[in-house]
């Protein structure tokens, strides 16, 4: 079985949430699962992430339990990469969660399996528990399976030979700010991302995740999704690192029926065009990312409100 990699913080109801969910996949004991835990950035959040800390000692149910606490705070972009990267250099392939998602009773099935079934297909860079509920998913139900141009991190999988090539200082990010075609390319899977990468390399935000999906996308590589999500976000309605506001488009229902893996699974125009859609900034959000680029904040809207 494929090792797990869970990534927890501070914030206990969600970690608690996860890992029942978690251990209610029959795997679970025949699995290896490695636990980072993030320092506190203060004193003021001690407690807090020592009561998350205190949920993973004596745990029960896997193979064996590693954990990784960190003496000081790292950040959840510099715990992932250094985690999975730890991980991999004894694994062919790791199984990423972090604390505030749930998942289906066949989570591990779905993804083990599928890990196995596309490992030999160069062009699929990773596997995704999560997929957002599509109308256009619908005629498309017996499938079973579909790939997406973005990797992305919502209880995700892939392999060793993939993950070594990122290039995590992104040090070709002049030559895809001046070249408008690569961003389309980049864009292919929601036009947040190349905005994204742009907020992450002014120092903005601190994200993994996009310089993932980068890596993958400028290799030509693409997602497996299953038809029906396996994993839920319930954590998008507290304080997260990245998100301003709920985004009630990323509510799904969870799927524990088996799912049908097609080896010769191909890209779909519509499906691909329908994800696309899903993930495109409103124009509320547009904004919002100009602000967060650009710096702007409270003080910003109020002369604005006040000039008008």
């Amino acid at each position: 079985m494929t090792p797990i990699c869970i990534f927890v913080y501070k914030r206990f109801n969600t970690t608690r949430q996860m890992l029942e969910s978690l251990l209610r996949c029959p795997e679970c004991a025949e699995c290896e699962l490695h636990v980072f835990m993030d320092a506190a950035r203060s004193t003021d959040e001690s407690d807090a992430v020592e009561k998350v800390r205190a949920l993973f000692r004596d745990l029960e149910g896997f193979k064996s339990v590693h954990l990784h606490a960190a003496d000081k705070n790292k950040g959840m972009a510099r715990s992932v990469i250094e985690g999975v990267t730890y991980v991999m250099a004894n694994n062919d392939s790791v199984i990423v969660l972090e604390d505030d998602l749930v998942v289906s009773s066949d989570f591990l099935t779905f993804m083990n399996d599928a890990l196995q079934t596309y490992k030999e297909r160069n062009d699929i860079w990773s596997i995704s528990g999560y997929t957002p509920e599509l109308q256009e998913l619908e005629s498309h139900d017996g499938q079973g399976v579909f790939l997406v141009p973005r990797a992305q991190c919502w209880g995700w999988a892939t392999w060793r030979d993939r993950w070594e090539t990122v290039d995590w200082e992104v040090s070709d990010y002049d030559v895809i700010a001046r070249d408008v075609e690569l961003q389309t390319i980049f864009n292919r899977g929601g036009d947040d991302l190349f905005r994204t990468l742009k907020m992450e390399r002014r120092g903005r935000i601190e994200s993994w995740a996009v310089r993932w999906a980068y890596a993958a996308a400028m290799q030509d590589k693409w997602t497996v999704n299953p038809m029906h999500s396996k994993v839920k976000n319930i954590g998008m309605i507290e304080s997260t690192s990245h998100s301003g506001w709920h985004d009630s488009r990323h509510n799904v229902a969870l799927h524990g029926n088996s799912t049908v893996l097609d080896p010769d699974v191909q890209p779909d125009d519509e499906l691909v065009q329908a994800f696309k859609r899903h993930h495109d900034l409103g124009i509320i959000s547009r904004i919002g990312y100009f602000m967060r680029l650009h710096n702007l904040g409270y003080n910003f809207i109020k002369r604005f409100k006040c000039s008008s």
